[in-house]
């Protein structure tokens, strides 16, 4: 591995590394005047999430991307709630741990993380090119996220300040939220632009009943979209950059439909867009690999 493919995660395992420097002081503060049960549990509940997050690192894969993305985000709400609900702690602190907690959260949710993580449950030769998400799921996605970030930091503040019934009825809700969102939130972490040896490949569980494979004989051409184009929308609405991928003659491909359509909906295309996060990087892999680029 180059030093340029390894720098995106050792970066991410540093900056996640050193935000309990940031957060130990904001904790300890916030919670001088709970009873010595709360501490210990918030102590607990923190490194504990802290720790999960750190192996998701270690271990690049999907599933790190789900853990991470899905964990990371609550340090700046636990940030914001230390400082309000602690009169002994200092603003500076809360500063701090804040700006820390912003700085990971933009590295999780960056195309460079992404691509490093997705890459490390690869198969073979295969080189893979995470999709950016769908517009229509990014607010559904975002309001469920809140609702379990703030029923698990929520039911935590009432567990460490012994009001159990309030604290444990709110963590049974982040968990019932979590174990039903959980599996959904991983099929945005599924989304990849393949490139392998025989062409490309379009992995999207949200948006196809199979895979799309594009074999390179098959290849007219792989470039960035015009805006004029009539290809084929696989990517969900998504704005920004997209590509195109040109086949020489019509191919079917299976979308995923509505409930009258349970086993998908068929359409045939000369030409396709898809939206990876890395339009350049991933035109430069499939010219690597004698595809018709450009």
């Amino acid at each position: 591995m180059s030093f340029s493919s390894a720098f995106p995660a050792w970066l991410l395992r540093i900056v996640w590394a050193l935000q309990p420097l940031a957060f130990v002081p904001l904790i300890s503060d916030a919670t001088a005047t709970i009873p010595s049960a709360g501490k210990v549990l918030a102590a607990v509940l923190a490194w504990a999430a802290w720790a999960a997050v750190l192996l998701a690192t270690l271990v690049p894969s999907t599933v790190s991307i789900t853990v991470g993305r899905l964990v990371a985000p609550l340090s700046p709400i636990v940030a914001v709630a230390a400082g309000l609900g602690g009169s002994s702690v200092a603003g500076w602190k809360v500063a701090v741990a804040l700006g820390a907690a912003v700085i990971a959260s933009l590295v999780w949710f960056s195309g460079e993380t992404g691509m490093v993580l997705a890459q490390g449950s690869a198969y073979g030769a295969e080189q893979r090119f995470p999709l950016k998400p769908p517009v229509p799921f990014v607010v559904p996605m975002v309001l469920s996220w809140i609702v379990l970030a703030a029923s698990a930091v929520a039911g935590a503040v009432y567990l460490a300040n012994e009001r159990w019934v309030v604290g444990v009825a709110l963590v049974v809700l982040a968990a019932v939220a979590g174990r039903f969102l959980g599996p959904r939130f991983h099929q945005l972490s599924r989304r990849w632009l393949v490139v392998v040896p025989a062409g490309l490949v379009v992995h999207d569980p949200m948006l196809l009943v199979e895979n799309a494979l594009f074999r390179v004989v098959d290849l007219a051409a792989v470039h960035l979209a015009h805006a004029d184009t009539e290809a084929a929308d696989l990517t969900g609405g998504t704005a920004g950059v997209v590509l195109e991928i040109v086949l020489r003659e019509m191919d079917t491909i299976i979308k995923v439909g509505g409930p009258d359509t349970p086993t998908g909906i068929a359409i045939h295309a000369r030409s396709v867009l898809v939206s990876p996060t890395r339009p350049g990087r991933a035109l430069a892999a499939a010219g690597a690999r004698q595809m018709p680029v450009g």
